[in-house]
């Protein structure tokens, strides 16, 4: 049932689930192949720690006040996910680990879930503001998700002002990227007020089979023969690359606080700008909307820095995850997507020039992404060990602290839909991505998705590193303002 929370340190909020709740998927006789985890996925997996917990999600904001039928509820909210949940194969998933991590993991894919367990709902303080939600986010994206179950979880906030309602679902990241995230967005929300006409219950779902411990042992066998042939082959393609990157990497920010220690703690915040404003910026500059989008982040940063004392004399080095998924692949969830390296030239005081610079250098960028492998990341991984489940790889993390983070933050820039989307017959007002941070990539990470006409930013960070979150999303509104005079 609803818990009440508010926003002091006393808040109390729904943590453990005691009434399960099943729903059971109905099954055809034929049985799928085997679907085992990539070296990406697993590597998306082995690397959470309690710091880093390595799920992506989004704050979904609903017009629930002008809804026809009223505000959402969590048994409708469950309905639908039992209905949509034959079409999204991620969300019926589980990982089984191979013993001793002998070799990579396996799907599972569920016969039931528990959408009691996956689908919460929290009542804040009635009234409660933007501020108060993201601090309900931020408490929950610094939680794991459970392993023994299917990776993901999602819950429906009320009590926000204006009527309004929020949903905030956060999934592994080892189980979806950034596209796979939008095909599932597809699935679960609808394009008219009317919903999608409810799945038959009797439609059969063909699920992927699983095999047992002793068949897992006895796949690992050969699979450790050929194990170093494919290392062998993936560092004489990976290597040249990275070697290369060294020198981008030695362009990174020594003195910003975006690459203090990472905590467990997290903080986010969001807003929203005209999509149509930032096109009139890049027409008038020859460019695109992710050169705008850079500018913007660059023009924030470079006052949230200024603000504080802190040394905008040299550029920042961003990294910008690029999706590698080609047509073929669209539909099969999973990781493809490589990272792209550009500086943000904060020193540059002239904000029109700024977004000729940001042009420039995602020319650069782009070039420098074309003559590298598209598969790099997975190259990378492929080097990695499963064994122990991942403990030869925080022990390298570990031991490399020091050296880390290798870019000063991450910036995303996820095209969506254009038209407005529904939830159960209520239109989705914005949403904003929450993303993950890293030992890698530092203690912030700002990414965007185009909807309806503007764009939605969302800003995760590590409150212990990088305080006043919200600066930066006024920041982001004052640097638009900024280019359009």
């Amino acid at each position: 049932m609803p818990v009440a929370a508010s926003g002091t340190d006393t808040t109390r909020e729904e943590s453990v689930v005691h009434q399960h709740t099943r729903t059971a998927i109905s099954t055809a006789r034929a049985i799928g192949h085997v679907r085992q985890l990539d070296p990406l996925d697993l590597h998306l997996l082995d690397t959470e720690t309690s710091t880093t917990p390595l799920h992506i999600g989004a704050i979904t904001l609903l017009d629930s006040a002008s809804a026809p039928n009223g505000p959402l509820d969590s048994e409708a909210l469950r309905r639908l996910f039992a209905e949509r949940l034959p079409l999204v194969a991620p969300l019926r998933r589980r990982v089984r680990t191979v013993p001793f991590g002998l070799d990579l993991p396996y799907w599972e894919d569920c016969a039931e879930i528990d959408l009691k367990y996956h689908v919460r709902d929290i009542r804040l303080p009635d009234g409660a503001d933007d501020r108060e939600l993201a601090d309900y986010v931020a408490r929950r994206h610094g939680q794991p998700l459970d392993r023994s179950r299917p990776l993901w979880e999602c819950h429906l906030v009320s009590g926000l002002s204006g009527g309004r309602q929020a949903v905030y679902t956060k999934v592994h990241h080892a189980v979806i990227d950034g596209v796979s995230a939008a095909e599932i967005m597809a699935a679960i929300f609808d394009i008219c007020e009317t919903p999608s006409a409810a799945l038959p219950s009797t439609r059969e779902v063909r699920r992927g089979r699983t095999p047992s411990t002793v068949e897992m042992l006895a796949r690992s066998l050969p699979n450790a023969l050929t194990r170093p042939a494919t290392r062998f082959r993936a560092a004489v393609r990976a290597v040249p690359t990275l070697l290369r990157s060294a020198d981008d990497l030695r362009t990174k920010h020594p003195d910003v606080p975006f690459n203090g220690p990472l905590t467990s703690a997290r903080s986010v915040a969001y807003t929203s700008l005209p999509l149509d404003a930032v096109k009139t910026i890049k027409n008038s500059v020859d460019g695109t909307v992710n050169d705008v989008v850079m500018a913007l982040c660059t023009t924030a940063l470079r006052s949230w820095m200024r603000d504080r004392g802190f040394a905008t004399d040299r550029p920042l080095l961003a990294a910008i995850p690029v999706s590698v998924r080609t047509p073929e692949l669209f539909g099969t969830a999973g990781n493809q997507f490589s990272l792209m390296l550009t500086t943000l030239p904060i020193s540059e005081t002239d904000p029109r020039h700024r977004v000729k610079l940001l042009r420039d250098n995602m020319l650069v960028a782009k070039q420098r992404f074309r003559t590298q492998s598209s598969n790099l990341l997975h190259e990378v991984t492929t080097l990695l060990t499963p064994l122990l489940h991942g403990m030869p790889t925080r022990v390298v993390l570990r031991a490399a602290a020091s050296t880390l983070p290798l870019v000063n933050l991450l910036v995303s820039n996820v095209p969506g839909p254009q038209i407005p989307l529904y939830l159960n017959g209520i239109r989705v007002l914005s949403s904003h991505p929450v993303s993950v941070l890293t030992e890698l990539s530092g203690c912030l990470n700002i990414t965007v998705m185009s909807y309806d006409g503007h764009l939605d930013f969302g800003i995760l960070a590590c409150p212990d590193t990088v305080p006043d979150v919200w600066e930066i999303a006024r920041d982001l509104e004052d640097a638009l303002a900024e280019l359009q005079a």
